[in-house]
């Protein structure tokens, strides 16, 4: 045991002090500041691109006066006629303009822009000239005001509520609209995405730790002071260690992220008495027309699929560490390691995608059929826990399934790494893989 420990330690401080590991801990840092870097310019830039200059070209006072007391940051010009607007747009006096046509309930509008010019939103002056239209409707009809908000209010919404009952018969109905299933669904996509992470970062890392010893020809050497299995479960568990490591930064961040963001968001409130003042009155009106209890009721809700996540996540990264660990003992020189594992690699993508999907349907055969296959497991189950379309049973039979295989990949791993750990071969995954079996069955037939 001891000698296992210390391969484990020098396998975490080795991978610990380098610069890959300190990359594997900033990069999805660095790459998440650099998506709200681009998301926060885009919208800087869809913000500016989407007002300007806009010409009014209408013969209609009415409608040019409700257009003048629109409220955005567009700048309305009334003063010209289709030619003159057509010339400003050409010389860049104007971003755009509406030629609006008709009288009363007709009216009709065309936005003019150049097509290599800024894309005015309309949006406004849509629901501006609606409002006309609709008036101008009612005056014809003799409706009153109440009797066109009425009609206004005529459309029908229609809810999605989906039912489902437990072993005692108990019916349940939830809104597809529930908050909690949103946080259920983003929970499952937390889950997906770290273990897909970490499954790329890591099957690398341990299959190359495998193959290290074998590639530079020493592991005589090694095996004459530790047993093959002690020295493969020391590598393991050092490459665990070093995700554990790994896993317990991410969450200190998150912790000092999380105080300091509070921090910074007091400070601007108290150097803002009128955010002060909004918020007392929100908080306020909040306090009349809120149950607290109901966050705790959501939190309590949205638990399971947490735990659930939790667990998912670690089966899933350690089934594919194992088989990263066992294809890493097959090759012979660390430059194959890349191409031994590109099968789990591709199955782990495709379990990816496959619960990307399961996220719109998750009732799909190919969803609940890919729940239940170890390698899938970990990505699919979240996302049909989010949607409550699995029961307590089918889950704990996906979590059974998953631990049996994983035990039995390291069962194989372990014989297969003793049997195949001294052979060197150049006869590719599946020509390796035959030999590594023949050679086991002898070692059987020899023991006996």
């Amino acid at each position: 045991m001891n000698k296992m420990w210390l391969v484990a330690k020098e396998v975490y401080r080795k991978n610990v002090k380098s610069w890959a590991f300190f990359w594997m801990i900033a990069g999805p840092i660095v790459m998440g500041l650099v998506i709200l870097a681009i998301g926060y310019f885009i919208y800087l830039d869809q913000s500016s691109s989407s007002v300007g200059n806009v010409g009014i070209v209408s013969e209609n006072t009415e409608v040019n006066q409700l257009i003048a007391a629109i409220e955005d940051e567009n700048n309305y010009q009334f003063d010209l006629n289709e030619k003159q607007a057509e010339e400003a747009l050409f010389s860049e006096e104007i971003d755009g303009y509406l030629v609006i046509q008709g009288e009363n309930a007709e009216v009709n509008a065309k936005f003019y822009r150049h097509n290599s010019g800024k894309n005015i939103a309309t949006y406004s002056i849509e629901e501006v000239l609606s409002e006309y239209r609709i008036q101008k409707q009612a005056e014809a009809f003799n409706l009153n005001q109440e009797e066109v908000n009425q009609l206004k209010d005529s459309a029908v919404d229609i809810e999605t509520i989906r039912i489902k009952s437990n072993d005692d018969g108990d019916v349940t109905e939830v809104s597809e609209n529930d908050p909690v299933t949103a946080a259920k669904i983003g929970v499952a996509y937390v889950v997906c995405f770290v273990v897909f992470m970490f499954i790329m970062n890591y099957v690398s890392i341990v299959s190359q730790e495998i193959a290290a010893e074998k590639g530079s020809k020493i592991m005589e050497i090694i095996l004459s002071s530790i047993s093959a299995t002690q020295h493969f479960l020391g590598k393991l568990i050092g490459v665990g260690l070093v995700i554990l490591t790994q896993l317990v930064i991410y969450g200190i961040i998150g912790v000092i992220i999380s105080y300091v963001s509070g921090l910074l968001l007091a400070q601007f409130f108290v150097n803002s008495s009128e955010s002060m003042e909004t918020i007392q009155a929100g908080s306020q009106a909040m306090s009349e027309s809120f149950d607290p209890s109901i966050i705790s009721d959501y939190i309590a809700q949205a638990k399971p699929v947490i735990l659930y996540g939790i667990l998912f996540a670690v089966i899933g990264i350690a089934i594919y560490s194992i088989l990263a660990a066992f294809l890493g003992s097959l090759v012979s020189k660390t430059e194959d390691v890349n191409k031994m594992i590109t099968p789990i690699t591709l199955l782990a993508i495709a379990g990816f995608y496959i619960a990307l999907y399961g996220m719109q349907s998750p009732n799909s055969a190919i969803v609940r059929l890919g729940s239940y296959f170890p390698l899938f497991t970990p990505f699919i189950m979240p996302f049909r826990l989010a949607n409550d379309t699995v029961a307590t049973s089918e889950i704990w039979l996906s979590v059974i399934t998953a631990i049996i295989f994983l035990a039995l990949s390291v069962w194989l791993s372990i014989m297969f790494y003793k049997s195949n750990v001294l052979v060197y071969s150049e006869k590719g995954l599946i020509g390796t893989f035959k030999q590594s079996i023949a050679i086991w069955k002898n070692e059987r037939k020899s023991a006996k």
